[in-house]
């Protein structure tokens, strides 16, 4: 197996956010929820990587995420607060059979922008991006 690694992470996060806009503009509003918030979900496992903390379930990454960044105020709390709202979009677009709406898969998108935009921004402020 390859070994893990902060940029192959990364990589996964900035990928999935470009699939996210893909569906968007394609009109498939359920991808492009899901694929939005998996680009927030490995962002918290870039953050968590950097921190030598690993989870083996989304709650425990939330869970683990908050504990490190949010509570401690390295991150600001609406980066929670997104990341909870873009996970419940996603179990929504995933097993709900209600149509998921144009608003808010561009919600979901703009928080996984947000997101991943301030997980880069932290992790090249401390010296741990390349």
């Amino acid at each position: 197996m390859n070994e893990i690694t902060r940029s192959k992470i990364l990589y996964k996060a900035e990928d999935c956010f470009e699939s996210s806009l893909s569906s968007f503009d394609e009109e498939f509003f359920e991808a492009a929820v899901n694929r939005a918030y998996y680009a927030m979900f490995h962002s918290v496992q870039a953050l968590l990587f950097v921190s030598k903390s690993y989870t083996k379930t989304h709650s425990g990454a939330h869970s683990k995420f908050r504990e490190l960044f949010i509570k401690t105020g390295v991150l600001g709390n609406e980066l929670s607060i997104s990341l909870q709202r873009s996970f419940e979009k996603r179990q929504f677009s995933d097993y709900d059979y209600d149509e998921v709406l144009e608003e808010d898969a561009r919600e979901s998108i703009h928080d996984a922008k947000t997101f991943l935009d301030a997980t880069i921004l932290y992790l090249k402020n401390n010296n741990l991006l390349q």
